[in-house]
């Protein structure tokens, strides 16, 4: 299948391009190779701060814009370490001063990042002290792990809704935000590619959770990535692929088959 349109990578990070245990992704190397020659933008759309994808581009020597918080936000370089921000979410401060009322009212048991020091936090997700920082450092959403019964989760969602907020399931964590998701940044990022390219997009997108089912289900091509936390979600798109290694090993392998596909 031959196709004359540019193409956009856009990619969740943890369990997907990033390995669920040790965050490394040296096993996409060579697909990250390819699509560096072919010039192909890769967008991280992520649940990370801005200060988190901010120093992983610079391990994956990126320079593309980039979507944080569960899509609250898209970040466009600028200048150096400038970015202009597109803004969809609600200030952080809103959404603890919300978590914090209906914790009070409601008797309701959870831990969010807010509850947290940088030891707790590295103590539950692995990750090193400068990492633990970075993800601390957020805008536009608070993440929690659920500690409470079903019966309170139902009354937790209720509440959460009257306060025009939702949540979206990671591997690790609830992440508590406005009503955004992954999936409306993609949208916007073809309307901006199609002025940086004078043409219209082919959009591949590559996610492994719950919380990337709006981005895989807005592309025109997606790629489910296999978990070793939980098992695939159900994704409604066409010209889905779900890779049969984990993470970054699958995020490698079938992206360069749809890429040899559609050159």
């Amino acid at each position: 299948m031959t196709v004359n349109k540019p193409i956009i990578i856009i990619s969740d990070l943890d369990g997907t391009l990033l390995d669920h245990e040790n965050y490394q992704f040296e096993a996409a190397r060579p697909a990250l190779e390819e699509i560096k020659q072919k010039n192909i933008p890769l967008i991280l759309n992520s649940s990370k701060t801005a200060a988190e994808i901010i120093h992983i581009r610079e391990t994956l020597d990126n320079y593309f814009p980039f979507v944080v918080e569960n899509g609250a936000g898209i970040y466009l370089p600028v200048a150096n370490n400038e970015y202009e921000i597109i803004s969809f979410g609600k200030d952080r401060k809103e959404i603890l001063a919300v978590l914090k009322t209906i914790r009070k009212q409601q008797n309701i048991l959870f831990t969010g990042f807010n509850d947290m020091n940088s030891n707790e936090l590295m103590s539950c997700t692995g990750l090193s002290e400068k990492q633990a920082v970075l993800a601390m450092q957020r805008d536009f959403t608070e993440p929690l792990q659920w500690q409470d019964n079903q019966q309170q989760w139902n009354l937790f969602c209720t509440e959460l809704n009257k306060a025009e907020l939702t949540f979206a399931k990671g591997g690790r964590f609830i992440t508590v935000s406005a009503k955004v998701d992954k999936g409306q940044s993609i949208d916007w990022l073809r309307n901006y590619y199609k002025e940086q390219f004078n043409s219209s997009s082919i959009v591949i997108a590559l996610g492994d959770s719950e919380n990337d089912k709006e981005m895989l289900e807005n592309a025109d091509y997606s790629i489910l990535v296999k978990s070793p936390a939980h098992g695939f979600p159900e994704i409604d798109a066409d010209n889905l692929m779900r890779t049969k290694e984990y993470g970054p090993q699958g995020w490698n392998n079938s992206l360069i088959r749809l890429l040899d596909k559609l050159k």
